[in-house]
């Protein structure tokens, strides 16, 4: 795979300006104050760069109650860049608090205990000079280990079709798998004695449950239904080797998939 140019820059805080308050009256506050020390927190950005995919993932170690360790691990289009790790300072009162990595901007925070989450705003500059660009934003960190993947991760999916063969039905069977986003995916079919694989990039749209695979530079559009937890992917292609046309609009049922029944099996429609 080609190699592709990448740097990131720095952290660039994007705070909003805030109103100043009157100094409210002293209030009696609990002696116990929510710690941090000990903890470690996951959490990242999926975006696009020179329209391949690429992940952020950061993981904030809080070492004591005032310092910690960064690590930031990137994807790009799968090619995985080098893990950037620094020492960081902090301050933290039980709700809000501030990280300060060392050579870089502060980056405020808000801890829920609620929904045992960290919110921080951490946007980096991706690439240099005229092929430079922002991404980031809000960043959610989860305790470590109880990381929420963001369908479709790490998901796998079988489709099956029967298409006309001389006298005969010639059977296809379809396979589709996502990986990390930055990684992409495969689909695969088998037919005709054939087993063929070909890699791909994809992007999914929670709120519409619409999305695309690029293959080969194509883009192949697909649709969710969490009602029938049904992907359907538009794709086509040839049994490799000949000109036999297969694929069209594809129905995808997850690969675990034990129900058997006619309304649940996958099927392909013409």
């Amino acid at each position: 795979m080609k190699q592709f140019a990448f740097l990131t820059a720095a952290f660039l805080l994007l705070a909003a300006c805030t109103k100043q308050e009157p100094t409210p009256e002293p209030q009696l506050q609990p002696t116990a104050t929510a710690s941090l020390a000990g903890t470690s927190w996951v959490g990242g950005f999926d975006g696009d760069f020179q329209n391949y995919p690429l992940t952020f993932t950061w993981r904030f170690d809080f070492l004591t109650d005032s310092t910690g360790e960064y690590h930031l691990d990137c994807v790009f289009a799968a090619n995985p860049q080098p893990t950037e790790v620094g020492p960081f300072h902090y301050t933290f009162d039980g709700t809000d608090g501030i990280v300060t990595p060392d050579g870089h901007n502060p980056i405020p925070f808000v801890y829920d205990s609620a929904s045992q989450t960290i919110s921080m705003e951490i946007n980096m500059q991706v690439g240099s000079g005229n092929m430079s660009t922002l991404l980031g934003g809000n960043t959610v960190l989860r305790p470590l280990g109880q990381e929420i993947p963001a369908f479709p991760v790490n998901t796998s999916w079988t489709a099956e079709q029967q298409l006309p063969s001389g006298d005969t039905l010639m059977p296809v069977q379809w396979g589709l798998d996502f990986w990390e986003y930055g990684w992409g995916g495969q689909v695969n079919y088998c037919a005709n004695g054939t087993c063929m694989g070909v890699s791909l990039f994809w992007h999914y749209d929670s709120p519409s449950h619409t999305g695309s695979v690029s293959i080969n530079g194509t883009q192949h559009p697909f649709t969710y239904d969490p009602a029938t937890d049904i992907l359907t992917l538009e794709y086509s292609t040839q049994i490799y080797g000949t000109d036999i046309p297969i694929g069209g609009t594809l129905q995808f049922c997850r690969s675990n998939e034990t129900d058997n029944s006619t309304a649940r099996k996958a099927v392909v429609m013409k």
